[in-house]
């Protein structure tokens, strides 16, 4: 009997070959400190926010585990989306950068097989992950109010988005080498990749409701749906908050019935789309593992859709930079990130357009949408520069370079500002239009607790002046991306939250003017205290490996 569990168990790895990728895995994985950090900080996380929700909670009797098991599985899923993509991001990306790749397919591993290895390595490492929220997630059994029925569907929508997300990760792992290109290119995989199945797994439920299909070929149908799904998988929704107990009213049978039967089918379609990824990516892995010249189709395309069309405009545009700062024209130089700046700048555009034309709900909906993802991109864009100069051994090149500090702080800075400005001035002309007068007629909070526009585009605007140095100090002092992310972030709260308390102290009222005056102030002063830092650790050489 054993010896017929072990045959089954190695029919599809034995086959492909990957315990020694996944020995190798698990080796370098277990001298990392920051796994176990991670761990142990995922459940100090977890239980802050659940003594958060505890204390917040205005719930009584049962209904209290109800809403604890749809908070904590909407935190779950926000974790899983967070950092299952990372993770799995650089595990591929970062064979090629080292130069193991070829080391690897000179042994008997097949591609699969290293595929393979690698996620199960990222698979046990987000299980682990999990695992340390585990106690969190009986606490609403004890509590009263939830089934089984509620736990099997919550671990089936977290199983199924983790094993896509994890889908997401590995693929972009194997189109892009350079780490900030593949955590980006992660993170925009596994957002559409969970848009598609979203919309997959509400049609049926739109089809047992008595929706017509066909409103769905429109933006705004495709916009409701996912709205929906967020909040159905997320399970905050329906009249209690709770969209699972709610479809299982007797108003909501058929529904009830329809989502059931949806939850054991959602794992098998998860598996299936994350087999055809893999796939996929083995395959992309295959054809890309040995560096090879371009070939003359390609360098063709890019001398045609890749060369700038004012080209001596251009050159003399390039040679001004590079004179004024050699730093902010390395940003720039290349044709991928001057594609990259247009192309955020164009998709914000275009989704703008097709949102403004559904309703002013879904216009700022939208917005707020794409002021995350720009800021997410703007966050890690601006932690992974000096990660990968420090990886690259770059930053020694340039401090030996007769260049100050400050002209190395201010150049990486303003390359920035210029990747992230055409996007960011698309958003805030189609805030403004939205808003129109009232947008400076309206300093105080209005009745319904909305803030001023005036006060959110001050803010927005102070956060995007001051995150490139934020950014900048926290990997240049910081060994871990995640970190150093963390700190940025942590870095731009603070100030807004001291112009707050600094308001509150002179008992004045949070108005328009009086706010924004301590807001600049605030972080003036930690731009300012920033850059003596910067400056103090660039002149000595002070900076983590």
């Amino acid at each position: 009997m054993f010896n017929g569990i072990k045959s089954l168990w190695n029919w599809p790895f034995g086959r492909l070959n990957v315990w020694p990728v996944v020995q190798r895995e698990l080796r370098e994985g277990a001298r990392r400190p920051v796994n176990h950090r991670l761990r142990i900080g995922s459940g100090l996380i977890g239980s802050l926010l659940f003594w958060i929700v505890v204390r917040n909670s205005d719930e009584l009797g049962t209904q209290v585990g109800a809403a604890l098991l749809a908070t904590l599985h909407s935190v779950l899923l926000l974790f899983i989306f967070v950092v299952i993509p990372v993770s799995a991001a650089d595990c591929i990306a970062r064979e090629h950068r080292d130069g193991t790749m070829g080391l690897l397919f000179l042994t008997p591993l097949s591609a699969g097989g290293i595929v393979a290895g690698k996620v199960l390595v990222q698979g046990l490492r987000a299980l682990t992950l999990w695992l340390a929220l585990v106690p969190l997630l009986a606490v609403p059994f004890l509590a009263g109010g939830v089934g089984w029925t509620d736990a099997l569907i919550a671990l089936s929508l977290e199983f199924s988005v983790a094993l896509l997300c994890l889908g997401a990760g590995m693929l972009a792992s194997s189109l892009a080498r350079e780490r900030t290109r593949a955590i980006l290119l992660a993170y925009t995989l596994a957002a559409l990749v969970l848009s598609v199945f979203g919309l997959i797994v509400i049609m049926p439920l739109f089809m047992a409701a008595g929706r017509d299909i066909g409103g769905l070929l429109s933006f705004g149908g495709i916009m409701e749906a996912l709205g929906i799904a967020i909040m159905l998988v997320g399970g905050l929704f329906g009249e209690d908050q709770f969209g699972w107990n709610w479809m299982a009213g007797t108003r909501a049978a058929n529904l009830w019935a329809t989502w059931k039967t949806l939850c054991w089918v959602i794992p098998i379609l998860a598996v299936l789309i994350f087999i055809l990824i893999n796939r996929f990516a083995a395959a992309r892995l295959r054809r890309s593992w040995q560096d090879k010249p371009a070939s003359i189709r390609k360098e063709k395309l890019r001398r045609r859709f890749c060369v700038p069309i004012f080209t001596s405009t251009f050159k003399r545009h390039s040679r001004w930079s590079l004179g004024r700062n050699p730093i902010a024209w390395l940003q720039q130089y290349s044709w991928k990130a001057r594609l990259t700046k247009w192309l955020l700048c164009g998709g914000a555009l275009v989704i703008c357009l097709l949102a403004s034309s559904a309703s002013n709900d879904a216009l700022v909906g939208w917005i707020s949408v794409l002021l995350v993802i720009l800021g997410l991109f703007y966050v890690v864009s601006g932690v992974g520069g000096f990660m990968e100069e420090k990886r690259s051994g770059a930053l020694e090149l340039l401090l030996v370079t007769p260049l100050p500090a400050r002209k190395l702080i201010f150049g990486r800075v303003w390359g920035l500002w210029k990747q992230f400005s055409p996007a960011a001035l698309v958003l805030a002309g189609f805030y403004w239009d939205w808003h129109g007068s009232s947008f400076v007629l309206r300093p105080a909070w209005s009745t319904e607790g909305e803030p001023p526009p005036a006060m959110v585009c001050s803010l927005l605007f102070c956060v995007f002046l001051t995150l490139p140095v934020f950014a900048t100090y926290s990997a240049l002092r910081v060994k871990w991306v995640w970190l150093a992310v963390a700190l940025t972030a942590a870095a731009l709260f603070l100030p807004f939250a001291l112009a707050g308390a600094t308001i509150t102290v002179l008992g004045d009222e949070p108005t328009g003017l009086s706010f924004l005056l301590a807001l600049i102030v605030w972080y003036g002063v930690f731009v300012w205290l920033a850059c003596r830092l910067l400056q103090h650790s660039l002149a000595r050489r002070i900076y983590a490996f």
